[in-house]
């Protein structure tokens, strides 16, 4: 149910980090606390202009903060990262991200169904930290 344990792989989580950690109710009714075994969380904001939210932060801070979520740069294949939220739309920021670092985008991926997805299926492993 999850590729984090082969080596190659980085889920990222880009949900707030009581989003991530379980420590609040998600906004979708139903759906289970916590993230993903083995995901990384790097809260989608943390990558915007806090003045101004519809504009990334500066290329090297992009790269420190992308760094310091413990996603090593530059993605070399065959490391790939995959990008997860709540519904599969905030994930888009983190790919826009390494394009504007760039990344090679071919080695970043979506997962659409993201939070709403894998926290509405009682069989799917989750963790609260």
């Amino acid at each position: 149910k999850t590729t984090s344990d082969e080596g190659d792989v980085i889920i990222v989580d880009v949900r707030s980090q009581a989003r991530f950690r379980g420590e609040v109710e998600e906004p979708r009714p139903g759906l289970r606390k916590g993230h993903m075994p083995g995901a990384k969380n790097l809260f989608f904001l943390d990558l915007l202009n806090p003045d101004n939210t519809v504009r990334f932060k500066p290329k090297e801070e992009l790269k420190q903060i992308i760094a310091d979520a413990g996603i090593p740069l530059p993605l070399q294949p065959p490391k790939r990262v995959i990008s997860s939220c709540g519904s599969g739309v905030t994930a888009c920021v983190l790919l826009a991200a390494f394009n504007i670092v760039g990344e090679d985008t071919n080695q970043t991926f979506l997962y659409d169904g993201s939070w709403a997805q894998w926290g509405s299926h009682s069989d799917t492993p989750i963790v609260k930290d």
